[in-house]
């Protein structure tokens, strides 16, 4: 069962869209209303956000048995290098998947550089994840959205 990391393509927009769908799911659902992740994924995963991250930013895909079943999302700027998402299929959870694809985002970076996460208080599974990767907490604070108040843990890691 090996792990292929490649970048994403027009074709794994569904993929992708399942992905993003089962993972909130399974991270969100004691943390955020599921009427707010439906609007959430509806918004951030359209067909035309998908091909946004496809043209403009570095988005990757991860496959095990010939599917895909998980991706990242490396959204660069002047201000930050933000990591706005590693999912993974909660079925092909703790089998390497996040780290390789983690691994992959890192190489599209320069040595020294800082990433960036940002993910909901209470996501242990992600929080865990992360410092296993040498992401260190650096603040917590409230936003807005849909009518819901997050609860936004930000951490950061030198590459």
């Amino acid at each position: 069962m090996g792990i292929i990391i490649r970048k994403a393509v027009k074709a794994d927009f569904a993929a992708v869209q399942q992905v993003a769908q089962t993972a909130w799911e399974a991270a969100y659902k004691d943390l955020i209303p599921m009427s707010v992740q439906e609007q959430f994924l509806a918004k951030a995963y359209s067909i035309d956000q998908l091909h946004h991250k496809l043209e403009k930013t570095t988005f990757f895909v991860g496959e095990m048995e010939n599917d895909v079943v998980a991706f990242a999302n490396l959204h660069r700027s002047k201000q930050e290098n933000d990591l706005s998402a590693i999912y993974v299929a909660p079925a092909f959870q703790s089998k390497g998947l996040g780290s390789a694809l983690l691994k992959e985002i890192k190489k599209a970076l320069q040595s020294g550089d800082e990433l960036v996460v940002y993910l909901e208080k209470g996501n242990h599974q992600a929080e865990t994840f992360y410092r296993k990767h040498g992401f260190t907490y650096v603040k917590t604070f409230s936003e807005t959205l849909l009518n819901h108040t997050f609860q936004t843990v930000k951490m950061a890691a030198v590459i």
